[in-house]
């Protein structure tokens, strides 16, 4: 009867173990995004099965100039998949990973996944671009199904709705497009130049916008020709970009203004508690106000 007894609770603690452990959850995928307007479609596709690090997700912060701390070198060596911008926009992210190779990593370099979608100029603000968002959204997916098979089907899921929560922002593109065609505008940096080209509209003074990027002081030529843009209204609209002013910038949104010129400022970074696409249709959104006040 003992022995019985004891085969029995044996049993009974072997089949609640085999229970336990085959209902457990699987650890979520670790994936860390340079930039939060990554990380937000990498949470958007991979949902509960993934936990998202986006390394710069303050909007006060230049790319460009960002310096990576021990801490994200330690969060970039045990990512799984690592998503990054490319065409110099994070090249410490670019150092991060060879200084800690791991063959199991994946890396998305959003820029290298159609380079016919890559403007002329090698303009790096690529995220502008619809198309290229779903790009990323679908390497994404491709790799965690990998990872994580057996929730391949919510991968599935997640990007289709992804996908056609997009088509909002392609619509109002065109929307735009077909109530101002033909526009010429300007920007103190080129960060909607991809977003310009989907609404076919012409950026003047692009050399004096990459002299600010690239922190190389416009010739006073430059200077002239942008600030007559803008007195004599041959821009429709100036863009600037609100995590990098100047005195230089500053005086030309002041001009912009005098002169009757409508002003949209615009972010490198999806916002806090915001999705990429919300995102981009408060952008738009902007854009169609500003223009609705003179037009």
């Amino acid at each position: 009867m003992i022995r019985t007894r004891a085969l029995f609770r044996a049993v009974f603690f072997f089949a609640l173990s085999l229970l336990f452990f085959g209902t457990a959850q699987a650890a979520p995928v670790s994936i860390v995004a340079a930039e939060s307007t990554y990380g937000v479609i990498a949470q958007a596709i991979g949902g509960n099965k993934v936990a998202v690090d986006s390394i710069i997700n303050n909007p006060n912060v230049d790319p460009h100039s960002f310096e990576a701390t021990p801490a994200v070198a330690r969060k970039v060596a045990r990512a799984q998949i690592v998503v990054r911008n490319g065409i110099g926009y994070d090249d410490w992210m670019e150092k991060m990973l060879a200084a800690s190779p791991s063959p199991q990593r994946q890396v998305i370099v959003a820029a290298q996944l159609d380079p016919a979608l890559i403007l002329a100029d090698k303009n790096p603000h690529v995220f502008y671009d619809p198309q290229v968002a779903l790009l990323v959204a679908e390497k994404l997916a491709q790799l965690l199904q990998k990872i994580a098979p057996a929730d391949a089907a919510f991968f599935a899921r997640n990007l289709q709705r992804f996908q056609a929560d997009l088509t909002r922002v392609t619509e109002a593109e065109t929307a735009l497009r077909t109530a101002h065609p033909g526009l010429s505008v300007t920007a103190t940096e080129p960060v909607v130049g991809y977003l310009l080209r989907q609404l076919r509209w012409t950026s003047l003074s692009e050399k004096f916008q990459f002299d600010v990027m690239n922190d190389t002081e416009p010739s006073p030529a430059e200077v002239a020709r942008f600030e007559d843009n803008l007195r004599h209204r041959k821009a429709a609209l100036l863009f600037y970009n609100r995590q990098v002013t100047d005195p230089l910038t500053d005086r030309l949104r002041t001009i912009a203004k005098e002169s009757g010129v409508p002003v949209v400022g615009v972010d490198e970074f999806v916002p806090p508690d915001t999705t990429y696409v919300q995102w981009q249709l408060q952008t738009l959104k902007a854009i169609a106000q500003a223009l609705g006040q003179t037009h």
